[in-house]
């Protein structure tokens, strides 16, 4: 296995140093700003701009749609080139960078008159939030955590399902008091001045670049990664991209969590508008959605925690079949209290969902090519992650309802659960060529600082 390069880290601020906590928690919660930069190009906010841009330029929710699809499918396609740097470098700088480009970006949406515009800048921001913060994400969790790598995700998804409950709200006001074009730069204020800031002083490639280990063990414990069905062990194996396409467990784990890409990317952008058609108001809609996304932080939590408890092979096909009960809530909604149990039981089911999904690659193949092995997956996952979009705007043009599409879901998520279930635990990787512990690791962080 390839080496990863002697790298000189700048020691973490003083105020984390100073502290017994183990600063792999601060990793995390500059990463948890990180996911909430990220949501202002994720379905659900752009589902509250839908019907003021059809109202402003005629544009179809299928055109609409197809500027978050492109702008996946691009972040998939890079994703597989960008996964072995983050793996060499480490997230820090590409988490700064993306966050900044990400909120430019939004500020441009504020001024956009054409639908080519709109597509450049929306799904060059949706590129970078699915093809390198993705990637990012993942691998600087997967780094810092073994053990604990479900609790840290789910700390991370606080951030994530955070916004996803208050960017929609933040949108929906500038949109009542303003219009559209402030609501896309208020965004943009908002990841320019929160977002880019705490990932550049407190994020860092991995634990060993400053003398500590993952989960702030000491040097005498051993990693951990995946053992049978995803659960933790004391050993973390080392995986190459060429070793792991050729496992039976990889291509269960990819075709079954593809059913989750595909079901949530279609889901996500049209149950608003489903709400809409069902007879709910506007601003009913948006306070379901709003307890949607503040029960997923519960569900976040959930998820980290099955994952501790029961690995990850069983808790992830669990919480699809949850959230396949939910979709037959949402199929059939006529009232009001029918929209807030879809929220409760989607938020909590989905939400879990979300972790799982995270570090299922890296608690089955370790955490050294964690990059790299989910940079191979993205092209089909964010590839029917796109296309759920657009199908879903494609149903609704030829139909006018959702319900069809959601009846279909049923079926895949259900699929999709038993294929991960089948997946089983990967054998063990050949010997690696190169130990993946580079040379920096091993000395002083004193001396590197």
């Amino acid at each position: 296995m390839h080496t990863p390069p002697r790298l000189t880290q700048p020691p973490l601020p003083r105020f984390v140093r100073g502290r017994s906590a183990y600063p792999g928690w601060w990793v995390a919660a500059a990463v948890a700003l990180v996911g909430f930069s990220r949501v202002s190009f994720f379905n659900p906010v752009l589902g509250v701009f839908i019907d003021p841009l059809e109202q402003e330029f005629g544009w179809s929710r299928t055109e609409i749609a197809g500027a978050l699809s492109v702008g996946t499918l691009v972040g998939g396609a890079i994703a597989p080139f960008i996964g072995p740097y983050v793996d060499r470098w480490g997230g820090r700088w590409f988490m700064v960078g993306s966050v900044i480009v990400m909120g430019v970006l939004l500020l441009a949406l504020a001024f956009v008159e054409t639908l080519g515009q709109f597509y450049v800048f929306f799904g060059t921001g949706r590129a970078i939030g699915t093809g390198i913060l993705d990637l990012a994400i993942v691998v600087t969790i997967s780094n810092w955590f073994i053990r604990s790598r479900g609790r840290a995700t789910a700390l991370v998804m606080v951030g994530t399902r955070g916004a996803m409950a208050l960017m929609p709200l933040v949108v929906l006001l500038f949109i009542s008091i303003a219009d559209w074009r402030a609501a896309f730069a208020a965004l943009g204020v908002i990841l320019l001045v929160f977002a880019a800031i705490p990932p550049y002083f407190l994020v860092r490639r991995r634990p060993e670049d400053l003398g500590l280990r993952p989960d702030g063990d000491r040097p005498a414990v051993t990693e951990g990664a995946a053992g049978s069905g995803g659960q933790p062990r004391t050993d973390d194996p080392v995986w190459t991209v060429h070793d792991v396409v050729r496992t039976r467990t990889f291509w269960l784990l990819l075709w079954g969590m593809s059913a989750m890409f595909f079901v949530g990317g279609a889901t996500n952008l049209s149950m608003a508008s489903h709400l809409q058609d069902n007879g709910l108001s506007q601003a009913t809609a948006i306070s379901v959605i709003t307890v949607w996304a503040i029960t997923g932080i519960v569900g976040g939590m959930l998820g980290g925690e099955l994952r501790e408890r029961m690995g990850l092979r069983f808790a992830l096909p669990l919480v699809m079949m949850g959230t396949t009960l939910s979709l037959i809530i949402l199929l059939t909604v006529q009232n009001v209290w029918m929209a807030y149990l879809f929220a409760l039981t989607h938020g909590i089911f989905f939400g879990a969902q979300l972790p799982l999904n995270q570090i299922a690659l890296s608690d089955y193949f370790g955490r050294w090519s964690a990059g790299a092995i989910r940079g191979i997956s993205a092209p089909v996952h964010w590839g029917v992650n796109a296309a759920g979009p657009v199908t879903a705007g494609l149903i609704f043009d030829s139909r006018g309802s959702y319900d069809i599409m959601f009846v279909g879901f049923v079926g895949l998520m259900l699929m999709g659960a038993a294929l991960i279930v089948l997946s089983g635990k990967p054998p063990d990787p050949p010997p690696p060529r190169e130990t993946p512990t580079d040379s920096a690791s091993s000395e002083p962080a004193s001396e590197r600082a």
